[in-house]
């Protein structure tokens, strides 16, 4: 067995241990029910990325670290591509919870468009909501004090 087997076999075995979940294939309706900052009654960052992005992966990796230190807001990812079998090993090697989402059959700019009539397509995108009705779209690599400040959590000591 190759090498590269056995390595995406462990991560899957430690992402489906660690409560990641399978896509679900985002269309219009499910993107603006996404990114309702009415669906969010908790801090919740959607971290919009793709599998070819080095730096959507810089804030997957940060988010992930957060995560693990402070379980107060739940990551949601929409991977702004169609779903095939490898896209969730990025995912998977970065042991990144919550939903994952992929774009779905409808044109590319329309769900963007719906996740945010804003946005632009630039990557990294970061959608945080504050779980209080407050929404802010950062465009780029992102910060801790960044994150926490978009969520309205607390700074590190």
């Amino acid at each position: 067995m190759k090498i590269r087997h056995v390595v995406a076999t462990l991560c899957w075995c430690i992402a489906a241990a660690s409560g990641a979940t399978e896509f679900q294939t985002l269309d219009r309706v499910a993107a603006a029910r996404v990114v309702n900052p009415s669906s969010h009654t908790m801090p919740t960052i959607v971290a919009l990325w793709s599998s070819e992005c080095v730096h959507c992966k810089k804030n997957l990796k940060l988010f992930v670290e957060m995560a693990k230190a402070d379980r107060g807001f739940r990551l949601v990812t929409v991977a702004v591509e169609p779903q095939v079998a490898e896209l969730g090993e990025p995912l998977d090697l970065l042991a990144v919870p919550g939903q994952r989402f992929a774009y779905g059959a409808e044109s590319p700019e329309a769900l963007g468009y719906a996740l945010d009539p804003k946005w632009r397509g630039e990557l990294p995108r970061t959608i945080f909501f504050d779980g209080k009705g407050g929404k802010t779209a950062v465009s780029g690599v992102v910060t801790e004090a960044t994150v926490r400040a978009s969520l309205g959590l607390q700074a590190n000591p």
